[in-house]
């Protein structure tokens, strides 16, 4: 096993040696989120619900299906950083920092020399917001929890929103802003669980709000699975994120997955595709003559054939890992990612 893995440790390194050397290394900085489903350890956490993750849960989570999920997950980040590594990674459904640990330690993207951003959140399974960053293109200045409590609830918890200020070290004068989010789910029915996304979404905008008072120039990237769509009220009435525009006003919040969801294009499938997994970011990414811009107008969904299967009516959906089986794919979810641009 261990002379596998070194094998293949350097056929990878030379893969990414002749990557690194492509002609538009530099030219661009990507961001991309990934909704991992479920990234859990195989120890049993007493201070949270972790017991469907166990070896002796109803469908066995055991060391190599564990590990299998790992390099499954290292293999995804891989292939979007095909020209180079992504710069910041945005992870939900994660357990605790070790399980990022060992993912960073995968042979796919060692490599990478990933940094990691996690801290415990306050959700009743124990499943965390984090980041993966390359240090040689992002600098973090400050990390911050942002907590979202829920509306008359004492009992019922949810994933704090994971705040991070930084810099493109290629662009020290450009300062970003990023946050990953994780908000809560529809499992009690859409209707009834909106307010709690909505509570979410007035959260993360009041801290939006407070930038662009201070800076109207501040340059915000917010990613997440919102278990929302692009239209939904949460994201449109509350957070205010809006289509793009042919002429975006700098304060204002763009859903980059707009378009694709108006195109019928989704990241997880239920009896639909849906688009929960969302880029949005401010105006003032189009509104700049140099530095970091975005010079597109949608975001992009990572959804290679391998990432799929096609179920009995021929249908392509996300390959994930478990649902009432084990079927050892790589997430009930879709990455998506957007590519900004560094003009000098």
């Amino acid at each position: 096993m261990k002379i596998i893995a070194i094998f293949t440790f350097i056929i990878l390194g030379l893969s990414l040696q002749k990557t690194f050397s492509q002609p538009n290394e530099g030219s661009f900085f990507r961001i991309a989120f990934y909704n991992v489903e479920n990234l859990f350890d195989t120890i049993d956490d007493p201070e949270t619900n972790d017991a469907d993750f166990l070896p002796d849960a109803r469908i066995p989570w055991t060391s190599e299906r564990y590990e299998v999920k790992l390099s499954h997950l290292a293999e995804v980040i891989h292939a979007l950083s095909e020209q180079k590594a992504v710069a910041i990674m945005g992870l939900c459904e994660i357990e605790n920092k070790m399980v990022l640990e060992e993912l960073v330690r995968s042979p796919q993207i060692i490599p990478y020399r990933y940094q990691i951003i996690h801290h415990d959140s306050p959700d009743e399974r124990g499943i965390d917001n984090a980041i993966l960053y390359d240090a040689e293109q992002f600098q973090p200045l400050s990390i911050r929890d942002i907590p979202v409590i829920l509306p008359g609830q004492t009992e019922d918890r949810t994933r704090d929103i994971l705040y991070v200020k930084g810099l493109y070290r290629k662009v020290k004068s450009d300062t970003l802003h990023i946050f990953v989010n994780h908000w809560p789910s529809r499992s009690e029915g859409k209707e009834i669980s909106e307010p709690k996304r909505i509570r979410a979404a007035e959260t993360l905008k009041a801290v939006t709000d407070s930038l662009f008072s201070h800076n109207p120039r501040a340059l915000i990237v917010i990613m997440g699975d919102f278990n929302d769509e692009p239209v939904d009220k949460s994201i449109t009435d509350e957070l205010k994120a809006m289509p793009p525009a042919e002429k975006p006003a700098g304060k204002e919040l763009y859903n980059l997955m707009d378009p694709l969801f108006r195109q019928g294009k989704g990241t997880l499938y239920y009896k639909d595709w849906d688009l929960f997994d969302q880029v949005i970011i401010s105006g003032n990414f189009w509104n700049k003559q140099k530095g970091i811009i975005f010079s597109g107008n949608e975001g992009k969904i990572f959804e290679d054939d391998w990432l799929l299967f096609k179920t009995k009516e021929g249908i392509s959906r996300p390959n994930r890992t478990a649902a009432k089986d084990y079927y050892g794919g790589y997430s009930d979810h879709l990455p998506v990612y957007i590519d900004l641009i560094l003009r000098k």
